[in-house]
């Protein structure tokens, strides 16, 4: 069995290995579509596995790890990033969104609205770089994408509906030049979604008033930066963040009042001495700064996955 969970470690250290070659530029983001065009190696390693324990053969539970890697290493090794012929769904028929396959140019705005005061906005990446920041318009984007990007926003006094992307489709090769660059309104109150897909994402959202925040980091790195919280509700300022297989940094404004929630997974994270354990809620830990009595205050949940996580302050 410690020759088994050996391998399993080795299988997290390639993954590992990986990521830090994305987070440095070595190895393109677009490998992650190669190593998803290869699941039908995880089916056969998940069988072998299954038949090891059956028979509690370890040698060949050992065999599902080594043949995981030796699929993880073919997809960043051996197949090509850049062929536009090439599909990450293997048999299946996919369609470019754009007849070239290339990355088109693209930029939209809707004007500030004095009525609006409130709004929902839901921001998606794809492959590439995905930004969010405050802004004088109601909302604004620009970037460039192979497929036509989402634009959707409804605005009256009762609130803003936001609904900003990269587009959706099948990617015909990996796009690491694609980006996304959103800028939401700096007076509106936002309850926000950033949905990151495969991107690396760069969210200051220091300077935007956020009464929810919910951030799905996917297969990414990233950075978000909380600024003062203003609760407008009881319980605090909610925000899940959900780390997926990432490299994650969480930076909130130096003064604030914070309760953090984690379920850590299989990752690493690295908290401020002011963040001190108080118990546990619900099979998470409890973190909290102290003399947090209620008002306004950050109250994070963290589900870790498999990630390299730092929360600081700044």
């Amino acid at each position: 069995m410690e020759i088994k969970r050996a391998a399993e470690g080795l299988t997290i250290i390639a993954v590992g290995f990986i990521f830090l070659g994305n987070t440095f530029g070595v190895i393109p983001w677009g490998v992650w579509w190669n190593i998803a065009s290869l699941w039908p190696i995880l089916l056969i390693a998940a069988g072998i596995d299954v038949i090891g324990r059956g028979t509690d053969n370890t040698w060949l539970r050992v065999l599902s790890s080594l043949l995981v890697i030796a699929g993880l290493a073919y997809g960043v090794f051996m197949m090509p990033t850049g062929n536009s012929n090439w599909s990450p769904w293997g048999p299946f028929v996919v369609t470019p969104m754009t007849t070239s396959g290339q990355n088109e140019a693209f930029s939209e705005s809707r004007p500030h609205d004095p009525a609006v005061l409130t709004g929902e906005a839901r921001v998606s990446g794809a492959v590439g770089t995905l930004k969010v920041k405050d802004g004088s318009d109601l909302v604004s984007v620009s970037g460039d994408s192979p497929f036509t990007p989402e634009f959707k926003v409804t605005s009256s006094a009762r609130g803003a509906d936001v609904n900003v992307g990269m587009g959706s489709g099948h990617w015909v090769a990996p796009r690491d030049n694609a980006s996304l660059d959103v800028k939401l309104d700096r007076t509106v109150t936002w309850d926000l979604t950033i949905d990151g897909g495969v991107s690396k994402i760069d969210a200051d959202l220091s300077s935007l008033t956020i009464s929810a925040l919910e951030v799905k980091a996917g297969v990414s790195s990233g950075t978000v930066i909380l600024g003062a919280a203003e609760s407008v509700a009881s319980g605090g300022v909610p925000v899940n963040l959900d780390t997926g297989v990432s490299t994650f940094t969480l930076r909130i404004k130096r003064g604030e009042q914070v309760r953090l929630r984690v379920d850590k997974g299989l990752s690493n994270i690295v908290r401020p001495d002011e963040l001190t354990s108080v118990g546990e809620d619900g099979g998470k830990q409890v973190y909290e700064t102290a003399d947090l009595a209620g008002g306004d205050y950050w109250d994070i949940t963290l589900d870790a996955g498999i990630s390299n996580v730092r929360i600081e302050f700044y």
